[in-house]
């Protein structure tokens, strides 16, 4: 059993002993998602970071069998010390979960400065939609379907909502390339 699987059936019998003193019965924890899309290929998940905390981020990437956080921001920095590339791949490795950073497909400093200008993300997201088609990011995006039809991975970036997310722009391209299901998890 991986130590992701032995934390989840840890959390979960923790999380049924709690119930069980109120009266209720339940094995399962209600972790709350939004599925984007659905594809008949791998599950792929989203999150953010946004107003959680490591141990808030790690409970819900294991509450939803994920083995690999995929890190798609172009700089893995944070004012939030959980969520720095280092701190964030520690957390990782503790839980049993594999940290994979590919900043090649985080979102350019231009689309970024013109989103925080215009606040429009739909065109940032148009703008970022071209850049997934060129030639310097067909690897990565190669890389990242490959990834995902291996294990069950997570793409993170800081945006708690998926739709205000460049991820968004690359789940949606994972759903057309290997017929990905989406969730979002909230």
């Amino acid at each position: 059993m991986s130590r992701s699987s032995e934390i989840m059936a840890e959390r979960r019998a923790s999380n049924a002993k709690a119930l069980a003193a109120f009266g209720i019965e339940g094995e399962s924890i209600s972790v709350e998602v939004k599925t984007i899309a659905e594809g008949s290929g791998p599950s792929v998940f989203t999150i953010g970071y946004e107003r959680r905390d490591g141990e808030d981020l790690i409970s819900k990437l294991i509450d939803n069998g994920v083995t690999v956080l995929v890190d798609v921001r172009q700089r893995a920095m944070s004012r939030k010390a959980d969520f720095r590339g280092k701190a964030l791949a520690a957390r990782c490795e503790e839980a049993g979960i594999d940290y994979v950073p590919m900043p090649t497909l985080g979102s350019t400093d231009e689309l970024r400065d013109e989103l925080r200008k215009s606040g429009d993300f739909q065109s940032f997201a148009k703008g970022f939609r071209a850049l997934t088609r060129r030639k310097a990011m067909k690897g990565p995006i190669e890389e990242l379907a490959e990834l995902a039809e291996e294990a069950t991975i997570a793409m993170i970036c800081y945006e708690r909502s998926h739709y205000e997310c460049h991820r968004s722009v690359l789940a949606e391209v994972l759903h057309k390339k290997i017929d990905a299901t989406i969730i979002a998890i909230q």
